[in-house]
């Protein structure tokens, strides 16, 4: 029975009382005596409702000073204070201690946004002077090869060469860094179009085929038809789902198989890869990853599968 209920019965000999007394008062006026069984009905309404007040007052008594007990321990209580007034300074209390872990929780959150801002910032100066002392060592590169100032060994062609593509490949990771930095610091102004990723799938499917025919992966697909459209910026999001699968195809081993299935609900559009084993975050995967999450998309990724969801436009 709940508390609520128990205070509610104990109201109820307080009710009875007042249509007892109006019935011997009626009785007692007009017929100057009172019929044997009202009085017995009374006598036994009176003791039933006795009981029953005292044992739910006595009960709710018991409740509140454990609750008390429980919520003050072996603190002491101010004086002039009865057991609510204690525990309502308790739940104060409480809800004070609350307030200000909530507070600190906030602080804590705020300190680590700004240091992750931070580090973006470094890390996009550090990525900034990387790329133009390359740039120093690619020009060179490039004018040796390409304008010939004295006859050269096969050796040496071969050796610049290496250089140079080794060059690119590192301005390339260098470009990669600096849009991570970029979209960490939220410095980079994404477009809301409508897109259909299902379709972007489909035009990277050649490409994706071509990545894993030397090592016979075979990629293929499962697309549903007619799905709706997503809002995003459309160049950065076929980067990032590009980034993805041709990192799944590069994941999946030697003859095995990238399998893509894209299908939608009310509410999203469900991309789901599997491919080989491994979550290795790459420098092409933390693009894509923020690529996708500063457009409302999700990305899950587990041992040999990696799932996205984008909201429907």
């Amino acid at each position: 029975m709940r508390v609520g209920q128990r205070l509610f019965l104990a109201v109820l000999p307080a009710v009875l009382g007042v249509f007892t007394v109006a019935g011997l008062a009626y009785w007692g006026q007009y017929a100057h005596t009172a019929p044997t069984w009202v009085v017995g009905v009374a006598v036994v309404a009176a003791v039933v409702s006795l009981i029953v007040a005292w044992t739910n007052t006595r009960y709710v008594a018991k409740r509140i000073e454990r609750l008390m007990g429980d919520t003050l321990g072996s603190r002491p209580r101010r004086k002039r204070q009865d057991e609510l007034d204690a525990i309502e300074d308790v739940v104060d209390r409480l809800s004070g201690a609350v307030g200000e872990a909530e507070a600190a929780r906030q602080l804590e959150t705020d300190r680590l946004a700004a240091r992750n801002r931070e580090y973006a910032e470094l890390l996009s100066s550090a990525s900034d002077e990387a790329v133009r002392r390359l740039d120093e060592v690619r020009l060179p590169l490039h004018i040796l090869l390409e304008n010939k100032f004295g006859d050269l060994n096969e050796n040496q062609e071969e050796m610049l060469g290496a250089a140079r593509q080794a060059a690119e490949a590192a301005s390339a990771e260098l470009e990669r860094l600096r849009e991570i930095a970029g979209l960490d610091r939220g410095t980079v102004v994404l477009r809301r179009d409508a897109v259909r990723p299902g379709e972007m799938i489909g035009l990277l499917m050649p490409a994706l085929a071509a990545a894993g025919e030397p090592r016979q992966v075979k990629v293929t697909a499962d697309i549903a038809p007619a799905l709706p459209a997503v809002f995003g910026d459309r160049a950065r999001l076929q980067e990032a789902l590009s980034l993805l699968l041709h990192d799944a195809v590069r994941r999946t081993p030697d003859g095995a198989e990238v399998h893509i299935h894209v299908d939608g609900d009310t509410r999203a559009i469900h991309v789901a890869v599997h491919h080989g084993p491994g979550v290795a975050e790459t420098p092409d995967v933390a693009l894509a990853v923020r690529l996708i999450a500063a457009q409302g998309g999700t990305l899950a990724r587990a041992e040999g599968e990696t799932r996205l969801d984008f909201s429907r436009a």
